[in-house]
């Protein structure tokens, strides 16, 4: 079968001059600022099959948009090549292709021309095109008086309607609403029905698994894992979880903290499989270890708070009501620990303390330390209930 897509050790290099005022003498003597050099795509290589629907994912300035802009062919590599086959429509950046002062319904004769239509099959594709957006009277007002969600309702009706062979998604449907959304998704699934190919770049990675089978994840231009989607995607959950870990790690304790003293928690760590972390997977092991000091031994109680990011408590627990005696020492440490965190992805405050058995405070930590929670995406809430279902 002959490739939709194939890119040979493409590369793709801007030169960025510094915008600054030059000074006289600089432009008497023509002594300017060198240009940085931005090495967008370092030596990528892939191939994507025709019919596939193909995602590509990773963090902003990955990469993503420019390789798309490559394959639409509005940009050419620095080094390497690709090679596309059949027809392409693209949607990249909102309002790319559209000029201004047309209407709307001008802009649809000007587009479906690029793409090689005739009048005569614009003609006929455009009532579809026109009910499809839902736009009504405005596609003959200038897109320059469309808002976001419009542009996007009429490029990806053209886009979709002039029945490409590649299809090029960047990021674009973020804008829409959620039922356009869903017709645009519906109209997606249909184009996977024809075996047409799809190369879909997108943040939303719930779409992304739920369409592709096969992408790509780009970091700072260099492919990291070409292949399955779920490795794909598990490969960029790890990336981001790397750089929440460095910065919640760097990150200085907030909130307030009062009490008496008389015991001290003077250490708080968060631990999944043995790791200190900041960044756990729901349904992972998780450990809140709480290092503390006492002028004498003396019965405590400890205890935790979890709050959602948005002030919700989520759950709250300390020693005495789960029926465990704690006699403090000099030094030592109490840890809290489920086998399974049954909380779902988000970014979560803790609360720790430690007070006498009648509740006075010895040392209170409010909404000091900050975790996130990452993991499977598609459920709704704050925890997981363990479950199933039956069907009679």
């Amino acid at each position: 079968m002959t490739a939709a897509i194939r890119a040979d050790h493409v590369s793709k290099t801007y030169r960025v001059r510094r915008e600054r005022q030059r000074t006289l003498k600089e432009t008497l003597l023509r002594q300017y600022a060198p240009a940085k050099v931005v090495d967008a795509l370092k030596d990528v290589s892939f191939v994507v099959e025709a019919g596939e629907t193909f995602g590509i994912v990773g963090a902003n300035g990955s990469g993503k948009s420019t390789l798309l802009k490559l394959i639409a062919g509005t940009s050419r590599p620095t080094t390497g090549t690709i090679e596309v086959n059949g027809r392409v429509s693209a949607l990249l950046e909102l309002g790319a292709g559209f000029h201004p002062d047309f209407t709307g319904r001008e802009n649809v004769f000007l587009n479906a021309s690029l793409l090689g239509l005739t009048r005569k099959d614009t003609d006929r594709l455009l009532p579809e095109i026109i009910d499809f957006s839902e736009l009504g009277d405005f596609i003959d007002a200038p897109v320059k008086t469309y808002s976001s969600g419009m542009y996007m309702r009429l490029a990806f009706s053209v886009a979709a309607f002039v029945d490409p062979d590649v299809l090029l998604i960047d990021e674009i449907l973020a804008v829409g609403d959620e039922y356009f959304q869903r017709k645009c998704y519906a109209k997606l699934n249909e184009f996977r029905a024809k075996k047409k190919t799809i190369c879909f770049v997108s943040h939303d990675l719930a779409a992304v698994e739920r369409l592709c089978r096969r992408g790509l994840l780009l970091e700072h231009g260099v492919v990291r894992v070409d292949g399955d989607i779920k490795k794909v995607l598990d490969g960029y959950h790890e990336l981001v979880e790397a750089q929440e870990q460095h910065a919640l790690a760097g990150a200085a304790p907030k909130g307030d903290r009062w009490g008496s003293g008389e015991v001290k928690i003077e250490s708080v760590s968060l631990h999944s499989s043995g790791d200190e972390t900041h960044v756990v997977r729901t349904g992972e092991p998780f450990e809140i270890r709480l290092g503390y000091r006492s002028d004498d031994e003396r019965d405590a109680v400890f205890g935790i708070t979890i709050y959602r990011d948005d002030g919700v408590s989520v759950y709250g627990t300390n020693t005495k009501n789960d029926g465990e005696s704690v006699r403090a020492r000099r030094e030592g440490r109490v840890t809290f620990r489920v086998d399974r965190l049954a909380l779902l992805p988000g970014q979560y405050e803790l609360d720790v303390a430690v007070v006498s058995p009648e509740l006075h405070p010895y040392d209170y930590h409010s909404k000091r330390y900050t975790f996130r929670v990452t993991g499977a995406a598609g459920e709704m809430g704050t925890a997981r209930l363990d479950h199933r279902w039956e069907a009679s």
